[in-house]
Parts: structure tokens; C-alpha cells; sequence
């Protein structure tokens, strides 16, 4: 494997491990900077990033599968005085020294 080959899987293996994925499209020329534009702002991750994904979904009729911190957050809201002793008590149990024991476990 030459320098120049190596260079470029190090690369792409950085950018994997970024959470970015190389494609291809083939658009009309005239078209070919807004693309490339658009594509910069979308690695950014910004707000305008976010916009366009947003924008783009909607022109688009996809949508997004919720994530596991959406569905959380739809969750009712726990914050309140009322649940105070609750946290107390689950502090309380993760601090006993019956809890801090280590089981053995055959595996």
C-alpha cells in the first residue's frame, strides 16, 4: 500500500469514527455549489445545520425516528417537590453498604 492510499483509508477512518458517512451524488452543474455549501453546513452541526435538516425532511415527508433522548424527555416530568423524598431514599440506598457488595458471579 503506497503513502497516498494509506493516507486516504486513515482518513475515511477518522471520519467513520467521527459519525460521518462519504456519498456520492450526481446533481447539474449548476446546482453542484449549493450542494456543496449545503453539505458544509450539515457537518458543521449547527443551528443551520439543523435547519436544513429540518427543512430537508419536511420537503422530503420523512421524518425522523425518534431517538431514546426524544422519548425521554416526552416523559412526564419528575423534577417536582413531590418526588424529593423519592431521590432521597434512592441516594440513601446506593450510599448502604449493603448495596456497595459485589456479588460473585460464574460466567
Amino acid at each position: 500500500m503506497d503513502a497516498r492510499t494509506k493516507a486516504v483509508k486513515t482518513h475515511r477512518k477518522r471520519q467513520h469514527a467521527r459519525g460521518m458517512k462519504r456519498v456520492e451524488v450526481t446533481v447539474p452543474a449548476r446546482d453542484a455549489k449549493l450542494v456543496r455549501e449545503v453539505a458544509a453546513a450539515l457537518r458543521t452541526g449547527g443551528v443551520a445545520a439543523q435547519r436544513i435538516t429540518k427543512s430537508l425532511r419536511q420537503i422530503t415527508g420523512r421524518s425522523r425516528e425518534p431517538t431514546i433522548a426524544d422519548v425521554m424527555d416526552a416523559g412526564p416530568d419528575i423534577s417536582g417537590a413531590e418526588f424529593d423524598a423519592v431521590f432521597e431514599e434512592i441516594e440513601r440506598f446506593r450510599h448502604d453498604p449493603v448495596m456497595q457488595k459485589v456479588r460473585d458471579v460464574d460466567l
